[in-house]
């Protein structure tokens, strides 16, 4: 007798185990489920994302120029080009100077494609270059600079006005 009552308390004992671990598997899955829920985007994140995935669509070499509205604002794709970078200064007074002082900010070939300007328009942009963006150029080289890209060779470009 002894056994057959061993033998049903084990038996209770595994139902009950048994029915523990599907009730702990049932709250595992509903956790799971609750972690893997995704939040719903606000609108503006679906709206943003919409025209992400449409200006992605157009491109690839024969696509158009895109422009977006958004909301009044107009965002528009644009090119341009830089000077190119292989330019050497011509030699003369004050090419060592600009050397010096203007290229570690501004690449050859872009001091060389600006337009002609006058002797009073460089120096305030050499000043604006001082004084507003903090360039390391002495005062006394200053006239030196200027003298140097006044006479700089520019085919094609008229000389703006002071």
């Amino acid at each position: 007798m002894l056994a057959k009552l061993s033998l049903v308390v084990v038996l209770l004992a595994g139902v009950s185990l048994f029915a523990m671990d599907a009730q702990q598997s049932e709250r595992n899955a509903a956790a799971q489920a609750e972690v893997a829920r995704v939040p719903p985007t606000p609108a503006f994140a679906q709206w943003v994302n919409k025209q992400v995935a449409s200006a992605a669509a157009m491109t690839g070499p024969t696509a158009p120029k895109t422009a977006v509205d958004a909301g009044g604002t107009a965002i528009r794709s644009v090119g341009f080009a830089f000077p190119a970078a292989d330019h050497s200064f011509p030699p003369g007074d004050g090419a060592e100077l600009v050397t010096n002082n203007c290229t570690s900010c501004h690449s050859q070939g872009m001091i060389l494609t600006q337009p002609k300007l006058s002797p009073a328009a460089w120096t305030g942009e050499v000043q604006k270059m001082q004084h507003t963006y903090k360039a390391p150029v002495a005062d006394a080289d200053v006239p030196a600079i200027v003298a140097y890209l006044a006479t700089l060779p520019r085919p094609g470009q008229e000389t703006k006005a002071e």
